[in-house]
């Protein structure tokens, strides 16, 4: 008999032996172990259905009001989804020890102290936490709204409780520690304004270009496709500013959120076919040269030499 028979008929012998206190401990704590992880699963995966199937509800909404709740909802409850699964799952742990004959009285004080330690070397990630709190039960800013934070203007697709993720209008991806946001300028945020700005030439006059937008703000408020984002008549402001080339005139148009731009591309549709019916102009940038008192001789000099300059050879 060699040493190997030796060391498994040993082995065997020992699971044989121990046996009994394994069945027992298997069809005691290891039962009971097994129930909590059950239901630890069973908890996180209810609270994702639950979550994912409110979230189905929100897709269909279609009034303003009903998408500022859609947008709050699937904000609130991206943020409760992770919030519950680490509470569910410290219980579960916690559970796991005591059914271990486990203290963890010491554990606790143990991780107070090394709480104390990386709180003073993470106090960033405690900011970042902190504030991602506030965003969210402020409602500074939802998940699908249009933003600018710092130098990033895009589309927020996730704000969770440490960062804030934000889809630019290029496709890039911006990542922002929810600490680091000092301002969040919120574009689509109940309502919105489409402010379009155009300029006409000194020589107009005033009140047909006022008669002109009055005309372009009906059309756009009895546009079929676009129309119902208007929430109000479009206020015409004539005159907002002398420019160096143009009369500026505006039109502001209260629109549903997010449709500004849609708007404001209508708008100015309907402002140059108004405009091209009363025939008045849009002027571009243009110069007016002064010479001084001698203008007519130098002119006239001027134009003697190009008539008396030789042609140049065809050919």
């Amino acid at each position: 008999m060699n040493h190997t028979e030796v060391d498994l008929k040993d082995f065997f012998a020992s699971i044989a032996t121990a046996w009994p206190a394994i069945r027992d401990w298997l069809l005691s704590t290891g039962i009971q172990i097994g129930i909590t992880l059950v239901i630890a699963v069973l908890l996180t995966w209810l609270i994702g259905f639950l979550i994912k199937r409110a979230l189905r509800r929100t897709e269909a909404a279609e009034t303003p009001e009903a998408i500022d709740r859609a947008k709050r909802l699937k904000t609130v409850l991206g943020a409760l989804r992770l919030l519950a699964g680490v509470v569910i799952w410290v219980i579960a742990g916690i559970t796991i020890l005591g059914q271990l004959k486990i203290s963890i009285g010491p554990i606790l004080a143990g991780l107070g102290v090394i709480g104390v330690a990386v709180g003073f070397g993470a106090q960033s990630l405690v900011k970042d936490f902190l504030a991602g709190i506030f965003l969210i039960v402020e409602n500074q800013l939802r998940v699908g709204d249009i933003v600018r934070i710092g130098d990033a203007m895009g589309v927020v697709e996730t704000l969770s409780l440490r960062i804030t993720q934000v889809r630019g209008l290029n496709g890039h991806l911006f990542t922002i520690p929810n600490g680091e946001i000092k301002m969040v300028e919120n574009m689509t945020m109940k309502w919105a304004r489409a402010i379009v700005k155009v300029g006409v030439a000194y020589r107009s006059q005033i009140e047909r270009v006022i008669e002109a937008l009055g005309k372009a703000a009906a059309d756009i408020k009895a546009d079929e496709a676009f129309g119902s984002y208007v929430l109000e008549t479009p206020q015409i402001k004539a005159i907002d500013d002398f420019a160096a080339s143009s009369i500026d005139v505006a039109l502001w148009i209260k629109t549903q959120p997010a449709k500004q731009w849609d708007i404001g591309r209508m708008a100015r549709r309907y402002i140059k076919k108004r405009f091209d019916e009363a025939g008045i102009e849009i002027p571009f940038p243009q110069v007016t040269l002064s010479i001084g008192p001698n203008e007519a001789e130098l002119l006239a000099v001027f134009g003697q030499e190009r008539r008396s300059a030789p042609t140049p050879p065809q050919g």
